[in-house]
């Protein structure tokens, strides 16, 4: 099983406020679980392979993403331990 946390960032960085949390039963279903959070969000660097071998080398992936509107996210998704 998975974690998911999905936070908005302020402009400067310096902020991060939770904004959506879950879980998945696999890599795939975080990803899909983000896709629907966060529709136009560009979700190519979360391809399955990428997401697995960050969570197995340190244990989470964290990526960065922008919307359509200009807002931004850190997005964790992490094995539950």
């Amino acid at each position: 099983m998975f974690r998911i946390a999905i936070s908005r960032l302020t402009d400067d960085g310096r902020r991060i406020t939770p904004e959506h949390r879950g879980t998945a039963l696999s890599v795939d279903e975080a990803v899909r679980a983000l896709r629907e959070v966060l529709p136009t969000v560009d979700t190519t660097a979360f391809q399955s392979d990428a997401v697995q071998r960050s969570v197995n080398r340190v244990n989470d992936f964290r990526h960065d993403v922008a919307t359509a509107d200009g807002s931004h996210y850190r997005v964790v998704i992490a094995p539950m331990m």
